[in-house]
């Protein structure tokens, strides 16, 4: 019993040393994720097609794809994200800040050159007037205030790598600022004159002198 104690104290040695080594490891693999990447290169709200130098090209993206990213925040006002999908590889994806995926369409979905999507959070939803779906714009709501739009172009060849990227270029994601309704100021009513008493009315009309005639 008493020789396997030091093993037992090493273990638990062991054991707590890497813990805190995967303590101070959890900044540096937070800032190596997708929104970590992205956001030390480009600001939030505009779009950016990422060429591996000034943007970076996330990992398992394929460099025969044309790609561009958006980061979002839609915390002060609701975003709204134009992309064209030419063909039917082309896809829009939007996704959280901590990758979970929420929304994905293809130019085969679409089944139109071009898409504009208004994305907002449940909470906003029925306060806004701008909110109504029709042929060209789709509602997306959002599961939380922040997150990445991600449009991706796989190439036929590289010879429409030009062309892909002057398509890419007509895509669109900017935050609309929120307008709080106005309120009309109602006017106070003015108030009455304040009415005699009948008893000093009476009393008026006895101390009348009569008249001569």
């Amino acid at each position: 019993m008493m020789e396997k104690l030091p093993w037992a104290v090493a273990g638990l040695f062991a054991a707590g040393i890497i813990h805190i080594l995967a303590i101070f490891a959890i900044p540096t693999l937070a800032g190596r994720d997708a929104w970590g990447r992205l956001s030390a290169a480009m600001p939030l709200n505009t779009l950016a097609i990422a060429d591996g130098k000034t943007v970076p090209r996330l990992p398992f993206t394929s460099p025969s794809d044309v790609v561009a990213y958006c980061l979002f925040d839609i915390s002060k006002g609701n975003l709204v994200v134009k992309s064209p999908l030419p063909e039917p590889a082309w896809s829009l994806m939007l996704s959280t800040r901590s990758n979970e995926n929420f929304y994905l369409v293809t130019g085969a979905d679409a089944k139109r050159p071009q898409v504009r999507l208004l994305v907002l959070p449940q909470e906003r939803l029925s306060e806004e007037a701008s909110t109504e779906e029709g042929g060209e714009q789709s509602i997306v709501v959002a599961p939380a205030k922040k997150g990445i739009v991600a449009i991706r172009a796989p190439l036929r060849g590289e010879s429409f790598r030009t062309q892909a990227m002057e398509e890419m270029r007509k895509a669109q994601c900017e935050v609309v600022p929120r307008i709080e309704p106005a309120v009309a100021a109602v006017e106070p009513e003015a108030a009455a004159p304040p009415q005699e008493e009948p008893n000093r009315q009476q009393q008026r009309r006895r101390r009348r002198p009569a008249s001569p005639f």
